[in-house]
């Protein structure tokens, strides 16, 4: 049963002073995220945390827990989740304070922690986001703002590379980096893979190829066959926002495609000329 609006909004309350003395000087007032902006928060999730997490009730776990009531749990508590010795060590209860000081500084707040967060997330974005989870996670009775979603994203006669420009030009023209890990079964494999305009993918390792799709919730799923792993073969999809803003580095994320699997993947600038050629080598 859903927590009921008295105590909801006790809670918000609640869960805004309780750490107070952590992160004091920058946490998030109640006020400033009650007049924070919905579309910019769900925009900001989605572009730097949907590719990990799911927030409804009914959602289940990805790469990272699911955040359904995360501001009722303790940190590294979630049953299920194989959470890193840091998070399961840490001993305190989430709440937008402490949230806030870890995106504010992802790996020096909890040192050791394996969330892909790969920079720090500027302070007014921190603030949309905070809101927007406290609403979508059922911390708060805050209604949602009506929203018309009649734009270019939604106009699905367009092509790709116009419903999301940034997307687009982000991964059909530069390097995804892959590390495989399986531990158990010996398996590291590292590879470059290429997403193509014409709804392929090629890599660098001549026997790997595959086929992406964008699905009608606008979820970018691939498929790579021909790889040297005990399974030879993963599908995989993300919110195709999770890519909307361009970062590069070796390692960015970390999703698990498969069972005792862990696939690190990172965005190298640029990619080699025979990619849109016939010249692989």
């Amino acid at each position: 049963m859903k927590t009921s609006i008295f105590i909801m909004i006790g809670f918000a309350l609640t869960i805004l002073s309780t750490l107070s003395t952590t992160h004091a000087s920058n946490t998030p007032t109640l006020e400033a995220l009650k007049a924070a902006d919905y579309m910019q928060g769900k925009q900001g999730f989605q572009s730097r945390c949907s590719a990990c997490h799911t927030l409804a009730d009914s959602s289940g776990d990805i790469a990272g827990p699911n955040l359904w009531a995360v501001f009722t749990r303790i940190a590294g508590s979630k049953t299920g989740f194989t959470y890193s010795d840091t998070l399961r060590d840490a001993d305190f209860q989430w709440s937008p304070a402490r949230l806030d000081a870890w995106l504010a500084d992802p790996k020096g707040y909890l040192p050791g922690n394996i969330m892909g967060i790969p920079e720090a997330v500027p302070e007014t974005v921190r603030l949309n986001i905070l809101s927007f989870l406290m609403i979508e996670t059922g911390a708060v009775d805050w209604p949602r703002p009506e929203i018309n979603f009649s734009d270019a994203q939604t106009d699905t006669s367009k092509h790709p590379s116009e419903r999301f420009p940034s997307f687009w030009n982000h991964l059909m023209f530069n390097t995804t980096h892959y590390r495989w890990e399986n531990e158990a079964a010996g398996e590291d494999f590292r590879f470059d893979a290429y997403f193509k305009t014409d709804g392929t993918v090629v890599t660098s390792e001549k026997r790997v190829t595959g086929f992406w799709h964008i699905t009608e919730k606008n979820f970018f799923c691939y498929a790579l066959t021909g790889m040297p792993v005990s399974v030879g073969h993963m599908v995989e999809c993300f919110p195709v926002a999770a890519m909307a803003i361009p970062r590069f580095a070796d390692e960015l994320w970390i999703s698990k495609p498969q069972p005792g699997v862990k696939l690190h993947g990172g965005m190298i600038a640029g990619r080699p000329d025979w990619v849109y050629g016939e010249n692989k080598p």
